[in-house]
């Protein structure tokens, strides 16, 4: 590693975030004064746009009683967000021994009442108190199954009817055609890897989450032991963990990740206020029936969950019909798409630092620039010359900005202590001048910009629930790293759960994140691109200048590789009490 790649890394250990603290979160999220200016809707806001389109009284979102709300698996949605977790990769011995093994882990899978109680709590702590950890703590547990698991447990008939048939393939077969590598000797080839390749395929994906990793530890020695007592093995284990001190929520190469989360449409029946995402917005914004808080757009539960009314490609404010490609059982289960993403941490500064070198900038700059966030969260949108560790913590900023068009004020509820979204507004970026077309933020997900699909509204159907987690021990912020520490593996366990891996996942793999012309021009995405041409993973990513000019960087090796996962289906929790414990 270069010296000067080196002496960038270590000063990510000054990277800041400044949470915000002393704030009450109003009972109800609706008809609230406003702590802000109202928007103003201007010819050019492609999503007023849209929002001028929609009919003047809102579609009614799903009210989701106790027994639905039982149902669902609380890491879909709201998600576990837990600082510690261990994915169990398993696979079943005998069918019987499985499905005894399922009925035994029913009453243990987390529901998304119990979640969404816990993290409302937490939240309110959280902003309240100006801490990371205001004390509450939790241990939960979801699960997940391969297409020929479901095939067992279930029977044929019932696995083909899921219409997904990236699915059925599994993420093995799908690895070329995803742009993975194909060079029999690269580590991201699919038979070289760790778990999910053509004869380490997993039946069960268990994921166990807690605050307090000895409570992981139990757990999870609980699960194993009563697994192995019913003829399944344990493939692969992989633990990870939210990275220390400053970077807790940052990934290894250093920059806060899981900031832009679509909000989901619906309630519990427990009240109208009781939302799936607490609204923010003041019913009077003219975006209020768009976004659940500034930048977090709110999309239709059928995205995420099978049989729930989906997101129109149109207007996104009405519900389109819902998919019925799956079992009467399946119905409000999602597919989780997992993927190991080893991280090259070193190759990602070094690229940095030269690139550096000939733009005339900073290593630090060049890699935001990468990712279209500087290392704390902030968005280059609305920060483009420096980090901003205030912008950076404020939730009702963060993730506030468009591409196309100027960010305009947002008028929210009450919200004492709130001092208001004081920071720089973004401005209209068309030539990809402030956020570059080929960051990672805008390669997976456009916004307001026009896409190879059409308007902007499309983009909202190509949205995942990210719940991924670091593993590996942590480089960035170190100075003189050891060799043995700079040669340790380290990397991204992403998961997300979404209700077609085709439309969506694979999806903005291939359509976007892989091309180097699309969503726009301007190269793929340098951070989770994958592109092979019969073994040449050459690539090239475009950046602005100071000048104006365009400097061309070409990326000759990878800084992220695939080396494992799966694809899964989560079923309800009524499924694993029924069907699939009894067959």
């Amino acid at each position: 590693m270069n010296v000067d790649a080196a002496a960038a890394l270590a000063a990510l250990a000054e990277t800041r975030t400044a949470l915000l603290s002393g704030i009450e979160l109003p009972a109800s999220t609706g008809g609230a004064e406003a702590v802000a200016a109202e928007s103003s809707d201007a010819e050019g806001d492609q999503m007023s746009a849209v929002r001028a389109r929609a009919p003047q009284a809102l579609a009614d979102e799903p009210v989701y009683d106790d027994e639905a709300a039982a149902d669902i698996q609380g890491n879909i949605i709201p998600g576990f967000n837990k600082d510690h977790q261990h994915f169990l990769f398993l696979r079943f011995g005998g069918i019987d021994g499985a499905r005894e093994w399922v009925g035994w882990l029913a009453p243990r899978i987390t529901a998304m009442d119990e979640v969404l109680d816990f993290r409302r709590e937490f939240r309110a702590l959280r902003l309240r108190l100006g801490v990371r950890e205001p004390g509450l703590i939790a241990t939960w547990t979801a699960v997940a199954f391969s297409f020929p698991a479901i095939a067992a447990l279930a029977g044929k008939t019932d696995a083909n009817a899921f219409g997904e048939q990236s699915f059925r393939q599994g993420l093995a077969e799908r690895s070329t055609y995803l742009g993975d590598p194909t060079d029999p000797g690269h580590p991201g080839q699919r038979a070289n890897w760790v778990v999910g390749g053509p004869d380490n395929e997993a039946d069960a994906l268990v994921i166990v989450a807690a605050d307090d990793p000895n409570d992981l530890d139990a757990v999870v020695n609980e699960i194993l032991d009563h697994a192995g007592a019913h003829g399944i093995t344990l493939i692969f284990g992989q633990r990870g963990d939210t990275l220390p001190g400053n970077f807790q929520g940052h990934e290894h190469f250093g920059f806060k990740d899981g900031i832009s989360q679509p909000g989901v449409r619906g309630r519990r029946a427990t009240s109208p206020d009781d939302r799936l995402t607490p609204r923010f917005l003041d019913a009077d914004d003219p975006h209020a029936d768009l976004f659940a808080k500034p930048g977090q757009p709110l999309v239709w539960p059928g995205q995420f969950l099978l049989g729930e009314p989906r997101q129109h490609h149109q207007d996104p404010t009405v519900p389109a019909p819902p998919a019925r490609a799956f079992p009467d059982w399946a119905r409000r289960g999602s597919y989780l798409v997992c993927r190991r993403l080893q991280q090259d941490v070193m190759g990602f500064w070094e690229l940095a630092t030269t690139a550096a070198t000939t733009m005339g900038t900073t290593p630090v700059r060049v890699a935001s620039m990468l990712v279209g966030r500087w290392p704390s969260g902030a968005p280059l949108m609305r920060s483009p010359d420096a980090d901003d560790a205030t912008l950076a913590g404020d939730e009702f900023a963060n993730n506030h900005f468009l591409f196309d068009d100027e960010t305009r004020p947002s008028a929210l509820v009450d919200l004492p202590g709130y001092p208001g979204d004081t920071h720089r507004p973004a401005t209209g970026d068309l030539l990809g001048q402030v956020c570059p077309f080929a960051a990672h933020i805008r390669k997976v997900n456009s916004r307001d910009s026009g896409t190879d699909f059409g308007a902007p509204a499309d983009t909202f159907l190509r949205l995942m629930l990210r719940r991924g987690i670091p593993y590996g021990e942590p480089i960035a912020g170190i100075a003189d790293p050891s060799p043995e520490l700079a040669a340790a593996e380290r990397g991204l366990l992403f998961a997300a759960y979404m209700a077609s891996i085709e439309d969506q996942f694979e999806f903005v793999t291939r359509r976007w994140a892989n091309s180097p012309v699309q969503p726009n021009v301007g190269g793929v995405d340098p951070i989770i691109g994958q592109r092979d041409l019969r073994g040449d993973r050459r690539r090239t990513v475009d950046l602005p200048a100071a000048d104006g000019s365009t400097i061309t960087i070409e990326l000759r090796e990878d800084l992220v590789t695939p080396t494992g996962g799966g694809y899964f289906f989560a079923p309800p929790i009524s499924a694993l009490r029924g069907v699939l414990a009894a067959g």
